[in-house]
């Protein structure tokens, strides 16, 4: 046969077997949908990864957090606790970056565990340290490497104060018989034991509403004048070993006509350890 025939009849067979390969070849890929990837499984890896990536990150910052860190010496007259300070971070532009990496684990914390539930053991832990450090029963522990020997400084004016006129103390000029608390992700509590001051909470979505009710309909209807003071705990948000916190303390008079004021806030960026909640970092607070 002629070269140039035996040419024609190769084509002229690729040309008839092509089609044949290639239904060969989606009747094989119908037969094992296997070899698919599944999208459920995918997004799941993904999620998983992104995880693992965003708990590394904030063990690295944490690590960067207190390496920055040194400890302010506030004598220990009356009990003053301790407060970590910053005291290389001394120009603006260090200030800022140290600002940012607190702000970094803070919205990381948020971001993961927004919407988790709160009714378990852990956050019920969690919500027993805020309110006795910010009723002045008792505070955390700072979170720092090692066996953690550091207690933090009393929160919202609650500690005792320094007698100006002679060795001693004196009690804190704000504080209470009782504290009044507003929790709206908590339907109850464990409170904290102490002779004083007596701790009062008020819990739900409608509980800041209920509080004024109270307050306003036995004392402000009496006394236009008279003042309430409270604290909410809100919002809480745990992630894994890390939590962020935050509080406010409103001050409301006039009767039924309420004015706001405010005994200030803050931020809390707080980290599990062994089973007790630390404060790792107060990333914002104010005043009146």
């Amino acid at each position: 046969m002629p070269v140039k025939s035996r040419m024609w009849l190769g084509l002229l067979c690729v040309s008839l077997l092509l089609p044949l390969a290639v239904a060969g070849a989606q009747s094989s890929a119908k037969a094992k949908p296997g070899t698919v990837p599944d999208s459920d499984a995918v997004a799941t890896a993904w999620l998983a990864a992104e995880t693992r990536g965003a708990a590394q990150r904030l063990s690295t910052w944490r690590r960067e957090y207190l390496a920055r860190a040194s400890w302010a010496d506030l004598g220990d007259r009356c009990n003053p606790g301790a407060l970590r300070a910053f005291t290389k971070d001394t120009t603006s532009e260090l200030q800022q970056s140290l600002q940012a990496l607190v702000e970094r684990m803070e919205q990381t914390i948020v971001l993961h565990g927004a919407g988790r539930p709160l009714a378990v053991s852990d956050s019920r832990a969690l919500l027993r340290v805020i309110v006795g450090w910010e009723a002045g029963i008792d505070r955390p522990r700072w979170d720092e490497d090692g066996a953690g020997v550091h207690r933090a400084v009393a929160t919202g004016l609650t500690g005792d104060v320094p007698d100006p006129t002679k060795a001693g103390c004196l009690p804190s000029p704000i504080m209470s018989d009782t504290v009044t608390f507003v929790v709206p992700g908590f339907s109850d509590m464990e409170f904290p034991k102490a002779p004083r001051p007596r701790v009062k909470a008020y819990f739900g979505p409608e509980a800041q509403q209920r509080v004024r009710n109270e307050f306003f309909t036995a004392v402000g209807s009496k006394t236009p004048e008279a003042e309430l003071s409270y604290i909410v705990v809100a919002p809480m948000v745990i992630w894994q070993d890390y939590a962020v916190v935050g509080v406010k303390r409103p001050r409301e008079r006039g009767g039924f006509a309420i004015t706001s004021g405010s005994n200030g806030g803050a931020a809390y960026l707080l980290r599990r350890v062994a089973g007790e909640w630390r404060l790792l970092s107060i990333v914002r607070s104010w005043g009146s």
